[in-house]
């Protein structure tokens, strides 16, 4: 995943690269009109690294959690996150507090049609999410529009403090380590990866202990070699499951390999 990241960041639309768009929207909190060109920009008019996304709550909620996963990173203060509601009735989704109830550190704003120099003059409306990344020069390094896109994917860019403060990005980078392994093979826990693997799931369950994270340090104990360690986590993760009654039975069949190895 993150390989194809990178690849997309190289090859980011040739329409939009090296260009600084201009286009209004309006502030969610107060209806102000507000470019694009100041909101990237902090009170010294340097350009601000930032996300944009847009969401839907009509007919979006996998536009929401793209939302939630980069504002969690936005804890980092490596980047601000502009989340663009583009429902043809914002007020109903103000009303519903969706952006209020599942995420923060995020600047909330809608799309007004009726503006001049509007957002759908530039981007289409009828899809979400359209995600851009403006770099620190005002230049738009990225654009996608992808509902599986994680915080945790850009952190080969932005470096590991982009998720530090984020326990459900970190287990994401974690376990998504683990799925790309060879399940024959050990990979000891000083292999470069595998410590950086091992360092963000501790991480993250040190922000918030749960199951998944859990499990996903078991998984990579099992795959480092640790077996005894590796089970005595797989248990822990179980009766975590058990308390917040969530399904484990992937952490079973774990448990039935680590005994094997034993």
């Amino acid at each position: 995943m993150q390989r194809l990241l990178t690849l997309a960041l190289c090859l980011t639309l040739s329409t939009y690269a090296n260009a600084q768009i201009s286009f209004e929207l309006r502030k969610a909190d107060n209806d102000e009109t507000v470019n694009i060109s100041t909101l990237i920009k902090d009170k010294n008019g340097d350009y601000i690294q930032t996300f944009l996304i847009t969401w839907s709550g009509e007919w979006c909620t996998p536009c929401m959690d793209v939302v939630k996963s980069l504002g969690a990173a936005a804890k980092s203060g490596k980047v601000q996150v502009l989340a663009v509601n583009i429902d043809e009735d914002w007020k109903a989704m103000k009303a519903n507090n969706y952006h209020n109830n599942y995420w923060s550190n995020v600047t909330n704003l809608y799309v007004d049609s009726d503006l001049n120099n509007s957002f759908d003059n530039y981007f289409t409306v009828a899809k979400a999410p359209v995600i851009m990344l403006f770099d620190d020069m005002g230049h738009v390094k990225y654009i996608d529009a992808s509902y599986s896109l994680r915080s945790y994917m850009f952190v080969d860019y932005f470096g590991k403090e982009f998720i530090w403060e984020d326990s459900e990005g970190l287990n994401s980078y974690a376990w998504d380590y683990y799925l790309e392994q060879p399940e024959d093979k050990i990979i000891p826990e000083t292999d470069e990866k595998m410590a950086k693997a091992l360092e963000f799931v501790k991480r993250s369950i040190s922000l918030n202990a749960n199951y998944n994270n859990t499990d996903t340090y078991a998984a990579l104990l099992y795959l480092s070699g640790q077996y005894t360690e590796a089970l005595k986590k797989a248990k822990e993760a179980i009766d975590l499951a058990k308390e917040s009654d969530t399904d484990y039975e992937t952490t079973n069949e774990l448990i039935q390999k680590i005994i094997e190895k034993m």
